[in-house]
């Protein structure tokens, strides 16, 4: 692990109506978002895998399994999450649960792109190296072919349960649920990923079109949005998002790709697109989850770094930029992932007021003092605070770790 803590993540508690809350939980870039029924879940270069609450703008579950970035995510109609990763594998999720209840080998190659059927019966997932492997839920069987020679860029279930993808070779092709081919036909330029939409398939290119082709692969209508890479694409609602490598993000008619707006919605580019309960959600390279409405007004304040600024030069307060993503030291503050850390020694353990603590966290029996903290990160949340959802962690330096107190200590004197 880097020097530095990570980010202590627990179940959210954020205080005002959903709407008006970004989300910030992630202790780096997230490149992965997936809507639905009240939840959202987001996956992260930090390895983390979040579901949330939308309607209580919480983290109701913290996951962290795979072995480098969580690649692609995915609701399950039926309840519960799946993830994807670098590592090749895919995870099946309850929605609370702390292990993944299904589980297949890492891969030859990185995971690029993930669907789940209508029907919730199938998950398709498309690799780097050209290969799609479906999974049936019920039975955990897997089917592998290859679909491209290059990467699977994206892929989508039609209603009939018919697979359609594209890939780094500029192919877009149509796929029986026996893996055979229907069609396969030449792309103008590289497909940087796809979406079913309510009057096709929506399919984004590096040239900056975002092209929209019936299920027999016919082109029906296309749009020339911008002169830089769309690298992201979500739909919902009668809409089609679009969002490029320099942070804008295109909303447009789903039935004609006439585009109603474009707005900057990140300081880098949008990895992550997400539609749901009417509003759009956006993530990138600073860890926070935004929320807009489908006019391109910011619901949670807009482009903001995710990170505040450290109060002073010291050791301490560098260590602490790595907690600053889901912690405030301002009091009450409880607007991002974790509690305020305001005030934290002499308290009892899971006794912030105003925070929604996990069950095991609240009968722990241990009050912070610059030696618990220092304990907590020698040894790690599963053996210092076992059922707590802290991901596993810990600061190997004891400078580190005192540092880290001493910056603790002096912010909080120095506010009251």
């Amino acid at each position: 692990m880097r020097s530095g803590l990570i980010p202590l993540i627990v179940a959210a508690g954020l205080i005002g109506p959903a709407a008006a809350q970004d989300l910030v939980g992630h202790g780096g870039p997230v490149g992965a978002l997936d809507a639905g029924q009240g939840l959202l879940v987001s996956g992260g270069f930090d390895t983390r895998a979040i579901l949330w609450d939308l309607d209580a703008a919480t983290a109701r579950n913290v996951t962290r399994f795979h072995s480098g970035n969580v690649t692609a995510v995915r609701l399950l109609p039926m309840g519960g999450f799946m993830t994807a990763g670098q590592d090749g594998r895919l995870a099946v999720w309850q929605a609370d649960g702390r292990i993944p209840e299904f589980v297949t080998p890492p891969g030859q190659s990185a995971i690029a792109s993930l669907d789940v059927s209508d029907d919730g019966a199938q998950v398709a997932a498309g690799y780097w190296d050209g290969r799609v492997v479906r999974l049936d839920l019920a039975t955990r069987e897997t089917q592998t072919f290859v679909a491209h020679s290059d990467r699977v860029t994206g892929l989508g279930f039609l209603p009939g349960g018919d697979l359609v993808t594209v890939g780094g070779d500029l192919l877009l092709a149509r796929w029986t649920p026996l893996s055979d081919m229907t069609f396969r036909i030449g792309l103008p330029a590289l497909p940087n990923g796809l979406v079913r939409a309510d009057d096709g398939i929506a399919v984004i290119f590096a040239d900056g079109a975002l092209r929209l082709y019936d299920d027999a692969g016919v082109l029906r209508s296309d749009r020339f949005l911008t002169d830089r890479p769309l690298v992201s694409v979500a739909s919902g609602s009668g809409h089609i998002a679009a969002g490029t490598l320099d942070g804008t993000v295109w909303l447009i008619q789903s039935n004609d790709l006439v585009p109603r707006q474009s707005f900057m919605a990140a300081n880098g580019p949008v990895w992550g697109l997400a539609i749901a309960q009417g509003q759009l959600f956006t993530s990138g390279t600073d860890g926070t989850i935004r929320r807009w409405s489908l006019d391109g007004a910011a619901l949670g304040g807009g482009v903001t770094e995710a990170v505040p600024a450290a109060h002073d030069s010291s050791r301490g307060a560098e260590i602490w930029k790595n907690c600053a993503v889901c912690h405030s030291l301002a009091p009450d503050d409880h607007s991002r992932a974790g509690p305020s850390l305001f005030g934290i020694f002499g308290r009892k353990i899971g006794s912030q007021p105003g925070y929604a603590y996990s069950d095991a966290l609240q009968q722990l029996a241990i009050i912070w003092t610059p030696q618990t903290l220092s304990d907590l990160f020698t040894y790690g949340p599963e053996a210092y605070t076992p059922g707590s959802r802290m991901p596993e962690q810990r600061i190997a330096a004891p400078e580190d770790r005192d540092a880290l107190a001493v910056y603790l200590e002096r912010i909080v004197a120095v506010a009251q």
